[in-house]
Order: C-alpha cells, then structure tokens, then sequence
C-alpha cells in the first residue's frame, strides 16, 4: 500500500504542475504572438503530453516495454474518456460533442492513421532500419507531416476561437517573458521527475499483489499510468470548457492522442534490445483498437451537432469500462 500511496502522490504533483505547465505555455504563446491554433492544438497537447513521455520512456529504460505502451494507449482511451466526463459533471444544458467543430476530424484522423501504422508494425515486425521498426519511423514521420496539415486546415478556424475566448472570461497573462519561461522550465522539471517516479512505483506496484491480486504491467500501464498521466489534459479540458472554449477542449484531447502514439518511436529508440515491437503481444493490440474505436464513437457523435441528449458520451463511458474489464481479464 506504501507504492500505492505514493503513487497518487506523485500522480497529485503531475496535476499541479501540468496545469502549470499549460499556463505557462500559453503566456509563452501570447508573449511571442503565437497564434491559439498552434498553442492550443499543438503546444498545449504537447505539453500535456509531457507526463506519457517522460513515463514511457523510462519504463522502457527500466526494461518494461509492456508498461510504456500500456501507457500510452491506455491514455489515449482515457483521454477520449475525458468527454464522459465532461459532459457528466461540467457541461450541463446541452452536449459536449455538439459545441464542436467537424474540423476537429483532422486530428482525429491522424490518431486513428498513427495507430494503425503501429498496428501495421506489429504485424510485419521484421522490418527494421538499425533496430528500429519501419513503423515507428514512418509514426515519427507521419506525426510531423500531421501537425503541419493540422495547423494549416485549423488556420483560419482557430482565428475564430481567439475571437471567441476574448469574448469570454479570460484573463490575460500578467507574466512577463523571463516569469513564464522560467515558470514553464521549473514545471517541465518537476513533471520529469514525477514521470520517472510514477514508472519506478508502477514497475513496483505491478509485481507486488494487491489484496492479493497481481496487475502485471500491462495492466497497470493501462490503467494507473494511463490515469495518472492524463490528469493534466482533464485538468486543461475543464478549465477549457469552463470559460467557453470547447473546441480548445477537443483540440486539447485530440491533439494529445496524435502526440502520444508519437510517443512510440521514442520508447522504440530507446529500447537496446531490439524492436520494442518484438516484446508486445495481443494485450497492446486490443488496447489501440479500442483506443480508436472509442475516438469513433466521439466522431460519430459530433456528426449530430444538434441534440441535447448525451447519447455518444454515454457510449464512450460503455466502451471505456467493457475495454478496462477485457484488458483486465487478459492481463
């Protein structure tokens, strides 16, 4: 119970310092005149991505590739899991989905394509350029090709969303550059730390029976990880979607699943005994498919941009726990 404690610990100080992050960050954004296109949908996933980074990358180093990419789609099905919860608790007159815009397709797209990519890589495993996947380089590849087509198509969208959140509650920065980069690199820090903490307590907690039930490390990649460091998009989504600014939400969300499956070519490069596709087995193959089916059913709902009732969002809170207690049983 020691781990567990500490692991909402650390998970507790990823919250707090990856909502600092994303202020930061957006200071940083309008200091240097960066448009809310490129800081919301890009910087702002990014950064809020930080946590899965950092967390995989040291399971993997730990040795734990089963852990690293349990992470990172398990965070992607929780973060898509966030709209559950959004429309549950913090939307109320009406549903998230039908505030969003259909443009928002484009980095859903891009997840479902970065996935299937690493699909593909796990069914022609062989094929490696210096013990590295194909996979994962066309994933690296890919990811950059995405975040410039995201930009351009969102360009003019985006200039929308800027008018709207100067409309609302907002309030300024009040950093100055020096504040805000300095603040930005001091939570950047911490959320580091706090990610190698997480993997080293994970890896413990995965061995070590809990009222005499053992997770394995898959299972905890998917679910402890997985919550743990997807707290700080369900942190900025709230705030998000609490001054107006649902589509920032859903860029926020989406953006960080497209940054996240990036993520493997990392744990790929990383890993020095080959390709880390060679150490995964069907565990991870069903965690990315739900992880897509879960995003189409969010797409599917944003297609009927007029109901109030919150039926796609219930669909994915189903989908959720059904996948949770499948992976749990083929752990």
């Amino acid at each position: 119970m020691l781990y567990l404690g500490l692991f909402v610990f650390f998970a507790a100080v990823i919250v707090f310092s990856g909502r600092k992050l994303s202020m930061y960050g957006d200071a940083i954004g309008d200091i240097k005149g960066l448009e809310k296109s490129w800081v919301g949908v890009i910087l702002l996933a990014s950064i809020t991505s930080l946590p899965e980074l950092i967390t995989s990358i040291s399971a993997t180093l730990m040795g734990n590739p089963d852990m690293a990419v349990s992470n990172i789609f398990g965070s992607n099905l929780f973060n898509i899991f966030i709209i559950f919860i959004l429309d549950i608790f913090v939307v109320k007159k009406f549903s998230f989905s039908s505030s969003i815009s259909h443009k928002n397709f484009v980095t859903a797209f891009f997840s479902i394509l970065l996935t299937i990519i690493f699909l593909i890589g796990y069914a022609v495993s062989n094929m490696n350029i210096l013990q590295i996947n194909i996979a994962s380089i066309l994933i690296f590849i890919t990811y950059f090709v995405s975040i410039k087509l995201i930009y351009t198509y969102e360009h003019e969208y985006m200039v929308e969303i800027l008018v709207e959140e100067e409309e609302s509650e907002v309030e300024k920065t009040t950093f100055t550059y020096k504040e805000a980069k300095l603040g930005f690199l001091r939570s950047s820090l911490i959320v580091v730390l706090s990610g190698v903490s997480l993997s080293f307590l994970g890896d413990k907690i995965a061995v070590t029976p809990i009222f005499g039930i053992s997770l394995g490390e898959s299972f905890v990649g998917v679910i402890l990880l997985a919550l743990a460091t997807s707290l700080p998009e369900l942190t900025v989504s709230i705030h998000a979607v609490r001054i107006g600014s649902y589509n920032m939400a859903a860029g926020n969300i989406l953006g960080s699943n497209v940054f996240n499956v990036l993520i493997i070519f990392f744990t790929d490069l990383f890993y020095t005994k080959g390709p880390i596709y060679d150490k995964l087995g069907d565990f991870h193959i069903i965690t990315a498919c739900f992880s897509m089916l879960i995003l189409l059913c969010f797409m599917v709902g944003i297609l009927f941009n007029k109901k109030k009732v919150k039926y796609d969002s219930f669909v994915i809170g189903i989908v959720y726990l059904v996948s949770m207690y499948i992976l749990y049983i083929k752990r």
